[in-house]
């Protein structure tokens, strides 16, 4: 150290500090001055690499996804999985099947396409996770929700059941409260009461604006109640554990109801092929794709805001149907429809901004 100037530098690579060092100090190392080497420059970069390379591993940030970027994907993945079922509704009518056979055909058919839909994303991977009551509550609740629309549209009218169907945000809003602590979304809450309200309007004049309280209106308000809380419990529980394989319970799920249909069923049709290529487009195509999108939504974002998107298959359903058989849909329905595509559209533009 004697040929050193009075004061010198000194630069330790593997520790990435400058060291001031004083010669005629007698201070120990420990209370010698230290200072943090600053960014360095490309050359010096290289040659720390070289000289540290031995010393500890090197490590790269993985890129974390921001929570804004998390909803608008999730908002994305909820808008295209609702368009894209809309023409469910067209699909089912000219398949021109009974409730039995129909859910016979679309849950058989939707339950192989998830299957190979899970095999392709995941496939074995995923078996782990298969012996869960999260697991238990997707199966059991796609069950229901398949088997219990296809029963309730065959006993009671369908101006009930889509009223009952309708209060699947309600239901998402007070299950995520519940078993994920999620604050109660106020402006949730009104759009969907104000959705509510324009599906209300929308199916009453069907019936010829009035509902008679009878045992099957109750049934089934029932059974449509039951298909929204299936329907908001899956969509929690998926938002829950990002660990469950949930495509394949939701296949495990509709292959079950498929097999309950062929259980009741009185009879079991084979369609002519034009019915039959309608039935196989919307049980291999349009309902799986659908709802495993709308499903992966559920993990960006609330439930009850991926089930009131879900409910546009609701309005833009039946125009799907006034534009393939011409079935004119009514004044009453083109004003509840336009207050549910109001609502909203006014409620994804404000999480559009509030992700942005």
């Amino acid at each position: 150290m004697k040929n050193l100037p009075e004061t010198t530098r000194l630069y330790i690579p593997s520790a990435t500090y400058f060291v001031d060092y004083h010669p005629n100090s007698r201070a120990p190392i420990s209370r010698l001055n230290f200072i943090r080497r600053p960014a360095p420059m490309p050359h010096e970069q290289m040659f720390s690499n070289r000289q540290g390379q031995h010393d500890r591993p090197q490590t790269e940030a993985r890129p974390v996804t921001a929570p804004r970027s998390q909803k608008t994907i999730g908002l994305t993945l909820a808008i295209f999985g609702a368009l894209l079922l809309t023409p469910d509704t067209l699909f089912m009518r000219l398949s021109q099947l009974d409730g039995f056979n129909m859910l016979l055909w679309r849950g058989g058919l939707s339950g192989l396409a998830y299957f190979m839909i899970w095999l392709w994303m995941r496939g074995p991977r995923d078996l782990s996770n298969i012996w869960t009551r999260n697991f238990a509550i997707i199966v059991a609740c796609q069950t229901g929700n398949a088997a219990l629309f296809s029963l309730a549209i065959a006993l009671a009218p369908v101006t009930v059941v889509l009223i009952g169907v309708a209060t699947v945000p309600i239901f998402a809003a007070l299950l995520s409260r519940f078993l994920l602590g999620e604050a109660l979304s106020m402006r949730t809450l009104i759009t969907a009461a104000m959705v509510f309200l324009g599906l209300f309007i929308s199916v009453l004049d069907s019936d010829d604006g009035h509902l008679m309280l009878d045992l099957t209106t109750l049934i089934g308000a029932g059974l449509g109640l039951g298909v929204a809380f299936s329907l908001a419990m899956n969509f929690t529980i998926i938002r829950k554990d990002t660990d469950v394989p949930f495509v394949l319970a939701i296949a495990v799920g509709a292959i079950a109801a498929a097999g309950l249909a062929a259980v009741f069923a009185t009879t079991l049709a084979w369609p002519p092929l034009p019915q039959m290529a309608a039935i196989a487009l919307t049980g291999i195509f349009i309902l799986p794709l659908s709802f495993v999108t709308l499903s992966y939504a559920a993990r960006f974002v609330p439930s009850s805001t991926v089930s009131l998107i879900m409910l546009l298959e609701t309005v833009l359903g039946p125009l799907w149907v006034w534009w393939g058989i011409d079935e004119a849909p009514s004044a009453m329905m083109l004003i509840g429809g336009g207050i549910v595509l109001t609502c909203l559209s006014v409620f994804l533009i404000l999480e559009g901004r509030k992700a942005a």
